[in-house]
């Protein structure tokens, strides 16, 4: 929570990573937050029929226990939902994604004691926005509209700005993040994601700044981002790729540009020549066009492809996708599968955290109660350690001794 003036102002945030950071410029922003008044910012998701169903939830809870507070809709439920949130009693305001503004990072150098992502231990820079690619099921083009990638001058005053306040991990995401610089008419000269990534890298070359990225396309990683990615220790070796489906048919209905073949050779490159690497990723079940052995092909990818850190999204239409004119599933099927690939992720989760007993880990501090820290690794795999380290710090040997339900416990052999 952030003091604007004499009152605060409290961001709630779902949905992907994208969000962080364009809660916090709104949070800074003058044109929204005004003194006298607590203000709550909810920027809300839609990728999902739940997804909206839950942002309109926790909209009304946020009316309901903050009576007088300036109540603030934004994100792309407030796209897919406008009618909704505009009618709704006790919201002050809807803006719409397009109407968020970015962040002048000068105004945050004169003087002001509160800062982007002053409560978080790591920071989230914006670098691209939107999709031009309309995959069948996907609502995202509509709610964000096409591909635009953020000039490298803005990414690299946002680079300064945070290793200035000290923040030792940034992670740069994007709706299509891989789409980075494809238009480059946009953009001074031209660009892909490798080479933005090469210039933050030399940005933050002495400070030693460690980066991660959001959700990857696995069908447009090229070699130079490939060889970035298994060659850069400040790379963190986390991967996620928007996979959506291990089934080739169902890829192909979806609109996707990848096929099963592509992502398990993509794994296995990266498994051979990253250290401690772990991969995750999207996977939806239930699609139209799934039958039980196309699910069995998503089921199998998990082992194939080394898949541990899954996220798991049970198929829903979205009013204006092509997939939306297609018969559904029966809602029983897709919650049936939803589950067994879940029981499935958890199991691939806990296998691999049981794999780490005993070696050594490195990460980043997230928070601190007492005498405890808890935190990420480098491979994103949670863990906690029985030493008060500060938040945000990065540590290393950190001996893994035991696995505690889906998060490694560990000690310092420095203490």
């Amino acid at each position: 929570m952030s003091k604007i003036n004499s009152k605060t102002t409290r961001t709630i945030t779902l949905g992907c990573r994208f969000n962080f950071y364009e809660s916090e410029v709104m949070k800074l922003s003058e044109d929204l937050v005004s003194d006298g008044e607590d203000t709550i910012i909810i920027n809300t998701c839609s990728v999902t029929r739940e997804a909206e169903r839950q942002s309109k939830q926790i909209v009304r809870k946020a009316i309901r226990e903050n009576i007088g507070a300036k109540i603030i809709v934004t994100g792309c439920a407030a796209k897919t939902a406008r009618d909704y949130f505009e009618n709704l009693s006790g919201v002050a305001k809807v803006v719409q994604n397009e109407d968020k503004g970015d962040m002048d990072i000068s105004k945050l150098q004169t003087g002001q004691s509160h800062y982007l992502f002053e409560s978080r231990a790591r920071a989230f820079l914006q670098i691209q926005n939107g999709c031009d690619h309309f995959c069948s099921y996907c609502i995202v083009p509509i709610t964000r509209g096409r591909s635009k990638s953020v000039p490298p001058d803005f990414i690299l005053k946002h680079i300064d700005y945070f290793v200035d306040r000290g923040f030792n991990e940034i992670v740069l995401s994007g709706i299509d993040i891989t789409s980075y610089g494809k238009d480059s008419s946009d953009l001074s000269e031209p660009y892909d994601l490798h080479v933005i990534l090469e210039k933050v890298l030399e940005r933050t070359h002495l400070y030693k700044t460690r980066l991660r990225l959001s959700s990857i396309d696995p069908a447009a990683v090229n070699q130079n981002l490939l060889n970035l990615f298994l060659f850069e220790p400040r790379m963190m070796p986390y991967f996620h790729f928007s996979i959506q489906s291990g089934n080739n048919e169902v890829l192909k209905v979806m609109r996707r540009r990848h096929s099963r073949e592509d992502v398990i050779e993509l794994c296995s490159q990266i498994r051979k020549n990253r250290n401690q690497s772990v991969i995750g990723g999207d996977l939806i079940v239930g699609f139209p066009t799934e039958t039980d052995a196309m699910f069995d092909d998503s089921l199998n990818l998990v082992d194939d492809a080394g898949l541990s850190l899954i996220h798991v999204f049970p198929y829903s239409a979205r009013n204006g996708t092509l997939a939306a004119q297609m018969i559904n599933l029966p809602a029983t099927i897709i919650r049936e599968r939803a589950a067994k690939l879940k029981e499935k992720a958890n199991f691939a989760k806990t296998s691999l955290l049981r794999t780490l007993i005993g070696t050594t880990i490195s990460g980043l501090i997230e928070k601190r109660d007492h005498t405890v820290s808890i935190g990420k690794s480098d491979s994103y795999l949670p863990f906690r350690v029985n030493h008060p380290f500060r938040s945000g710090e990065v540590v290393h040997d950190l001996k893994v001794i035991d696995v505690n339900q889906d998060e490694l416990v560990a000690e310092s052999n420095n203490v």
